[in-house]
């Protein structure tokens, strides 16, 4: 059997590095924002270091440490200032050396409240919309950075699993219709604000920012403690399949995407149903489903015939 190039295990190594670095990113971010306000308040690294008090000198030369280096990096590509304000934002909208990432939720949100959507904000979707139509919902295993953490608790409740049982509820897709139409009609009533509780990578990303930034918690780790909770409890990545309404937008989406998971029946056995028991958006191979896989790897790591693979999907 010709050895496959895209295997299960690099799948699922790449996409825990590939989120990681996204917290990484959304961590430098925020404190980021913290450097852009030196800079144009002081601007003089010694000056900044004073701006800590006297009572603080660790803090000030930590702070002065961090402006020095976060300069010094910023000027390798031309101005600091206006470089630093061609990349920031958040999980909502996200400017990195000046090529906006807008959020499709966000950009549906912006619409049913202003019934309008600014230019810069429709580019910054050309992206993410291309990424889903080609690869469909990947978002959710490569980018996205609160589904690294349920990517961890469910590692933790299989351990568990061991030793208890839980159990694990399914709900009809229509819940996460309900939360995305319920969300949209919430946030043109009363404001943006709403989607810190409900959508969990911008909890987790609105959680950082605050924390980094300004040095204080958000109510929004509340809401990212019930998903955990539910994750733990209710089943695996329940929060994925179940309620977040940016999984269940993008997998109707991309149901059609070019890149899919294959499988070659000839080598299938009938009697096993690994892939199935193990895909956390509960996908199933055996009957050749790509609506809602993100291509995480997980079904190619365990099948013992080895008749899936990463292929195009033929028309």
């Amino acid at each position: 059997m010709k050895k496959k190039f895209i295997t299960g295990k690099k799948l699922l190594i790449f996409s825990v590095i590939s989120r990681s670095l996204v917290l990484l990113l959304l961590c430098l971010l925020a404190m980021w924002t913290e450097y852009l306000n030196l800079k144009v308040g002081y601007n003089n690294a010694r000056l900044v270091e004073l701006s800590a008090g006297s009572d603080r000198p660790i803090y000030g030369k930590l702070l002065r440490q961090f402006y020095e280096s976060s300069d010094a990096f910023f000027s390798f590509f031309g101005d600091p200032i206006q470089v630093m304000q061609s990349n920031g934002g958040m999980t909502w909208s996200i400017r990195l050396m000046g090529v906006p990432f807008s959020d499709p939720v966000a950009g549906m949100a912006l619409i049913a409240r202003n019934h309008t959507l600014p230019l810069s904000f429709g580019l910054g979707l050309i992206i993410p919309l291309t990424i889903v139509l080609l690869f469909g919902r990947v978002f959710c295993s490569y980018i996205c950075p609160a589904s690294l953490v349920f990517f961890i608790a469910a590692r933790i409740r299989r351990y568990l699993g061991k030793f208890f049982i839980f159990p694990e509820f399914n709900t009809s897709p229509a819940l996460a219709w309900g939360i995305l139409c319920g969300g949209l009609l919430c946030s043109t009533l009363f404001g943006y604000g709403i989607w810190t509780l409900i959508l969990p990578y911008f909890a987790i990303g609105q959680t950082i920012f605050h924390g980094l930034a300004f040095g204080t918690l958000s109510v929004t780790i509340i809401s990212l403690a019930f998903f955990l909770t539910f994750d733990l409890i209710l089943g695996q990545q329940f929060t994925c399949r179940n309620l977040c309404p940016t999984g269940r937008l993008l997998g109707f989406l991309g149901q059609k995407s070019k890149v899919i998971i294959k499988r070659d029946a000839s080598q299938c056995v009938d009697s096993c149903h690994s892939c199935t028991q193990i895909c956390p958006l509960k996908v199933d191979p055996k009957k050749d489903e790509t609506r809602d896989c993100s291509l995480c790897g997980e079904c190619l790591s365990v099948c013992p015939s080895k008749c899936l693979s990463v292929g195009i999907r033929k028309k």
